[in-house]
């Protein structure tokens, strides 16, 4: 057997682990959940699938531990490869604020506008809508204006999904 052909089953069969591992992710046992998000983070470094499941992951789920075990795992399994800027390249010492603020993953007080309990929500702040941890429905927020609306690289500050779901929540807000 050459090496390609080997390095080929070994890609197969790393590929079936991880995609097992995004199965256990909807188990109802937190362990198993913990324990899958944990693995996830060794071993899918820069694997567009698990940062895509993990994503999806945070969509459902209503646990708070969970959650935030997901968003650590979601920051180790990015690459480290920065996306070209064009002719305007920011430098790494410097951080833009308002990119920042729309990054960061904030746990919020909330009053379900459904069932009227109150609690908490860990909310990124590109997200104008997230599900009550009481009754699971979905619960609208205004999302601030920022500077990335009008930075000629803004989407590329907080990547292209971000920036997607940020302009979708800020139309939805006026």
């Amino acid at each position: 057997m050459s090496v390609s052909c080997k390095q080929r089953q070994c890609e197969r069969r790393h590929f079936t682990d991880i995609t097992s591992l995004f199965q256990k992710l909807y188990d109802e046992d937190a362990d198993k959940v913990k324990q899958a998000l944990e693995e996830i983070g060794r071993v899918g470094k820069g694997n567009f699938d698990a940062m895509k499941a993990i994503q999806d992951f945070l969509r459902k789920e209503r646990r708070m531990p969970l959650r935030i075990l997901a968003m650590q795992t979601l920051s180790k399994t990015k690459s480290n490869s920065q996306p070209s800027t064009g002719t305007f390249k920011k430098p790494n010492i410097f951080q833009c604020p308002g990119a920042e603020k729309i990054k960061r993953v904030e746990i919020i007080d909330v009053t379900c506008t459904h069932c009227h309990k109150k609690g908490t929500a860990s909310v990124a702040g590109f997200e104008n809508e997230f599900a009550c941890e009481n009754c699971g429905e979905i619960i609208e927020r205004k999302l601030e204006e920022s500077c990335i609306e009008k930075c000629p690289v803004g989407s590329e500050c907080v990547g292209p999904e971000r920036y997607r779901k940020y302009m979708s929540g800020r139309k939805k807000a006026q």
